[in-house]
């Protein structure tokens, strides 16, 4: 019986599981979406979105893969044995070892605002100039000391109540870079713990603010819709970070690439069609350093910039340096520094020829870094140059030849030179362009001359370093004033270095109103080049509209003369005062001859010659450097010495040349022309009108 009970239930139990396995389930198990990223990495596809950030992390094989950024541990291994015998990383590779050592002797910086309570020195300080030598020290050791000082100082920055993000979001975005590179670099040595601390300071610090500030166009300057250097600066630290701690929030981060690439082709695009940068080289350098950074990390953790490494400018930018480069100097624009003499000329950066496997670009780039850092122990020009360094791209290249005449659209500079692979070559350069450009000074028409192997005429005398706080306000009266000695809010136009008079340029009825009208355009009418000479004629009229009704500004290089020759063309509205002017850092032992028509230079046992050919009853006056005096005109020391007081720096490295004209009839036109040469015995040609000036004439 028992038996047959226990038969029963088997057969109940196998009917029971076969009815089971009949029935269907109505819901459908979940459907993964495969990653999602763009069809040509290379084509330029922003806008681009989170969800192709995301999916381009997931094909990328770096999740969970540090260091990630810049370098790979095997290429951290390669550099270090490349740099103990190559003369030039070995140079680089001992100096970031020699300044990471000097900081750890040095205290933690703490929390405070400078001068105008804008920025943070310390993250700035850090960022820049301490987080890469104590990171790529580590990384070359593996020595604790370096990691652990780093950690220190960013332990105490996640105790600061703020990063500037709603102050002044630069220094917000260097911070952001040196989190990303502390994270990705020293991860192995970082605790979880404190991983997450760096990860949580840099999202409410930054990440979060910047985010806000992007999506509701709010916060300092709008700098995320700008086309200058704070736009890569800070689009770039932001990327970085979010690539460097991308797992930690996945989503998240996601969004802020994809909003920071889409925000950054702005910037990008500042650099068409030719790769310059209306901002001088500082800030050229300056926005870029970040930019370039985030561009790598795009291409290693993503596999793709969505097109943003294709567009021409930024190809291009890499020569940047070397097209405005004389044969003994850079020329400088707006806020720029100084870059006079052979060994202060401006370098560009391997990491443009190394990204775009130009051998003949990486070849140039070493060349000039061993011409110019020739009497220097170090060659490179910075850290970042020994991580894209390659020794085998640069034996494959051939260095690339500055043409004998150009002129750089975007910074709107034309120059002709002799020879440019002639140190001892004549030069000469002229500024157009537009003076409301970022950082733009009242420099339209400004000349540099290079010569024997010196400079003789510099065209722009620099910036106030630090910025005074006053440096950026706008002053009055304005340029279309009436014409008034009362100097009343004082700014930008104030200042010397940014004032026309501080230029080598034309200056007409100086008084306290900007001379040059500061939101106009000098463009280039007329150029030619070719082996006898070349030249550029430039429109100086909407610039000047106030005092004249017509003025062209031409400069010639003749080569087979050996001279330089600067003529200006113009016709003042009303009865005028003029002064031509030319500033030198070769005014000491200057002598002007009798009939005040001629100038003697020397400079470091070199003689050179200016000559003034028109007008016939004009001369020449001499205006010697100083080192307590700012070297107003006669009409605007009155001025401005009192309000300015203590306010310009002094610039003792360089007079000036004038030439003053008084009484210029209205409506009647005048030719100035003035000519350089490095010969007493060169002839200069007659006077020709600009629109009929050929190279030979």
């Amino acid at each position: 019986m028992n038996r047959i009970i226990c038969i029963l239930l088997l057969f109940i139990f196998v009917i029971a599981c076969k009815k089971k396995e009949d029935i269907v389930d109505p819901t459908p198990p979940p459907v993964v979406p495969p990653p999602v990223a763009p069809v040509d990495p290379n084509a330029l596809s922003i806008p681009v979105t989170a969800a192709q950030m995301g999916g381009c992390f997931a094909v990328s094989a770096k999740k969970n893969v540090h260091p990630r950024l810049h370098y790979s541990a095997a290429e951290i291994a390669a550099i270090k044995l490349n740099a103990q015998s190559d003369p030039y990383a070995k140079p680089t590779y001992d100096d970031i070892i020699s300044r990471a050592d000097a900081i750890l002797g040095t205290s933690l910086m703490s929390y405070q605002l400078d001068g105008a309570n804008l920025r943070i020195p310390s993250l700035h300080t850090f960022g820049n100039d301490q987080a890469p030598y104590l990171i790529l020290a580590y990384q070359f050791t593996k020595d604790t000391r370096y990691a652990l000082r780093c950690w220190q100082q960013l332990e105490r920055f996640t105790t600061y109540p703020d990063w500037g993000a709603n102050r002044h979001f630069l220094d917000a975005g260097i911070a952001a870079k040196a989190v990303a590179m502390a994270y990705d670099g020293l991860y192995d040595y970082l605790t979880t713990s404190q991983r997450t601390a760096l990860y949580n300071a840099v999202r409410t610090f930054v990440l979060n603010p910047g985010m806000n500030q992007i999506t509701t166009s709010t916060g300092p300057f709008k700098w995320y819709d700008t086309d200058d250097n704070w736009n890569g600066i800070c689009h770039g630290g932001m990327i970085m970070a979010a690539l460097a701690t991308f797992e930690m929030d996945s989503a998240f981060n996601s969004s802020i690439i994809a909003q920071c690439a889409n925000g950054m082709l702005k910037y990008l695009q500042s650099f068409e069609p030719d790769g310059a940068s209306e901002e001088g080289m500082s800030y050229w350098s300056y926005g870029l350093q970040n930019t370039i950074l985030s561009l790598e990390s795009m291409k290693r953790c993503l596999g793709a910039t969505f097109g943003l490494t294709n567009l021409n400018g930024i190809k291009k930018t890499g020569m940047f340096p070397y097209l405005v480069s004389g044969p003994v100097g850079t020329a400088s624009f707006g806020d720029d520094y100084l870059y006079v003499g052979k060994a202060n000329r401006f370098l560009s950066y391997m990491w443009f020829a190394k990204f775009y496997n130009d051998a003949n670009l990486a070849r140039t780039h070493y060349d000039r870094s061993m011409s110019i850092n020739a009497a220097k122990t170090i060659k490179m020009n910075g850290w970042s140059d020994l991580i894209f360094y390659d020794k085998a791209l640069v034996q494959q290249g051939s260095g690339t030849a500055v043409p004998a005449s150009g002129f750089i659209r975007g910074v709107d500079y034309g120059y002709v030179g002799e020879n440019m692979s002639d140190e001892t070559a004549l030069y000469v350069g002229i500024h157009t362009g537009k003076n409301n450009a970022s950082h733009g000074h009242l420099d339209a028409g400004s000349f540099f001359i290079q010569g024997l192997g010196e400079t003789w005429a510099q065209g722009n005398l620099g910036l106030e370093s630090p910025y005074p706080s006053d440096f950026f306000t706008v002053t009055e009266p304005a340029y279309t004033a009436a014409p008034t000695s009362a100097a009343t809010t004082r700014g930008r136009f104030y200042y010397y270095r940014v004032r026309t008079e501080g230029k080598n340029c034309l200056v007409f009825n100086p008084d306290a109103r900007p001379e040059q009208n500061p939101d106009a355009q000098a463009t280039v009418v007329k150029d030619a080049n070719d082996g006898t000479g070349g030249y550029f004629v430039v429109n100086m009229g909407d610039v000047y509209s106030r005092d004249v009704s017509a003025y062209k500004r031409g400069v010639k290089l003749n080569r087979s003369s050996k001279t330089i020759t600067v003529q200006d063309e113009f016709t003042p509205k009303t009865v005028s005062n003029a002064y031509w002017i030319m500033h030198s850092p070769c005014t000491d032992n200057a002598v002007i001859s009798a009939d005040g028509r001629t100038v003697t230079m020397t400079k470091n046992g070199k003689i050179a010659y200016l000559r003034l050919l028109s007008p016939a009853n004009a001369t020449f006056s001499l205006v010697n450097r100083s080192t307590s005096f700012v070297n107003y005109l006669e009409e605007t020391a009155p001025i401005f010495s009192s309000i300015m007081s203590g306010k310009n720096g002094i610039n003792q490295w360089y007079g000036k040349f004038h030439v003053k004209l008084t009484g210029l009839a209205a409506g009647v036109p005048t030719t100035v022309k003035v000519d350089f040469s490095g010969s007493s015995s060169s002839t200069s040609t007659p006077v020709t009108a600009l629109d009929s000036w050929t190279t030979a004439n």
